[in-house]
């Protein structure tokens, strides 16, 4: 069940064929040297975000889906209503020391390890808008390009 799956006020879309797909960590600081070698560490004292980059082959039902949902996001972040969008990342598990500290994505099991636990994981995030490529294929005739910045933990 490797999908990602978002969704805002009841629109919702699933996306299964990636071109590609990365979730990185937002800054989580730098690592300098003093004159004389010792390690001077920097950066923010809550835990790092969380940043998708990520183009998919979606049909056109997906692509009418992603613009509603950055449209739905967007609108709600300009009247200052609640604009995150639930993400259930079931590509990559979320991996952490101790207990789970997140919402499970849908269908998902977590994976206990001994100091930690590993699972696919339920986020709330913003969306950048959306970009799209025509390419020559009938069930996928568009790659959807977008952006996720995480807000909070779900």
């Amino acid at each position: 069940m490797r999908q990602l799956t978002l969704s805002i006020s009841g629109i919702s879309v699933t996306l299964k064929r990636f071109v590609s797909y990365d979730r990185i960590l937002a800054d989580t600081g730098q690592t300098e040297y003093s004159i004389v070698g010792t390690p001077l560490d920097s950066g923010p004292v809550y835990e790092p975000k969380h940043i998708w980059t990520i183009s998919a082959m979606v049909t056109c039902e997906q692509w009418y889906a992603i613009g509603a949902i950055f449209g739905e996001c967007d609108a709600k972040r300009r009247t200052q209503g609640n604009y995150r969008i639930t993400v259930d990342d079931s590509i990559q598990d979320f991996i952490e020391q101790g207990a789970r500290t997140r919402a499970l994505a849908f269908g998902g099991v977590q994976t206990n390890f001994t100091g930690g636990v590993a699972y696919p994981a339920q986020f709330y995030a913003r969306m950048l808008e959306p970009k799209s490529q025509w390419q020559k294929n009938q069930l996928y005739p568009y790659v959807a390009s977008f952006v996720l910045r995480e807000l909070d933990k779900a």
